[in-house]
C-alpha cells in the first residue's frame, strides 16, 4: 500500500536535499515564492506532511534545465 503522506525527511532525501535546506527553503518561501519554490504541505501537531500525489505533480511542474 502506497503511503499517502511523506515526512520531512523523505522529501529532502527525494529533493538530494538537507532536511535544514528544505526547512530554509519553506521559511523563505513565505518572502518570496518564486525564488523558492517548495512543495505543498500541511502542518498537524508541528509536523510538515507531504501529500504523495501533491508532491508527484509539484515534481512534474517544476522548469527543467
Amino acid at each position: 500500500m502506497k503511503p499517502m503522506f511523506y515526512r520531512i525527511e523523505e522529501i529532502a532525501a527525494l529533493l538530494h536535499v538537507s532536511k535544514q535546506t528544505l526547512y530554509n527553503h519553506i521559511n523563505h518561501n513565505k518572502k518570496s515564492a518564486d525564488r523558492y519554490p517548495i512543495p505543498p504541505y500541511i502542518r498537524i501537531n508541528g509536523r510538515l506532511l507531504f501529500s504523495v500525489s501533491e508532491f508527484e505533480a509539484w515534481v512534474k511542474a517544476q522548469p527543467r534545465n
